[in-house]
């Protein structure tokens, strides 16, 4: 089950990389959604191969990649509230299944 918590995590990491990747514009809300994704990279990191659980690392990342979401939806006057709500939801079922497995 630990597996699975730090699969979870590391696919929601690129699947956020790849969408910053796309973007036109690359901005402030790129950076934090990159860098909170390189911090659940380092936490996958340490789990798997140091057999340290740095669960911190994940929650910073997650809310890392939080903040640019929000910041690129107000920089483009289109927040979807719904969708901020749903990927809150992901981000909580992905830290409490690491967090079980710690």
């Amino acid at each position: 089950m630990k597996f699975t918590g730090v699969l979870f995590a590391v696919l929601y990491a690129i699947l956020m990389i790849f969408a910053v990747y796309n973007q036109k514009s690359k901005s402030v809300s790129s950076a934090f959604i990159v860098i909170g994704s390189l911090l659940i990279g380092i936490y996958a990191l340490f789990s798997v191969i140091g057999h340290r659980n740095l669960i911190i690392f994940l929650i910073v990342g997650m809310i890392g990649i939080s903040i640019g979401t929000l910041i690129n939806g107000y920089k483009q006057n289109n927040i979807h509230i719904y969708h901020h709500v749903i990927r809150l939801i992901i981000e909580t079922i992905i830290i409490a299944i690491c967090w079980k497995n710690r």
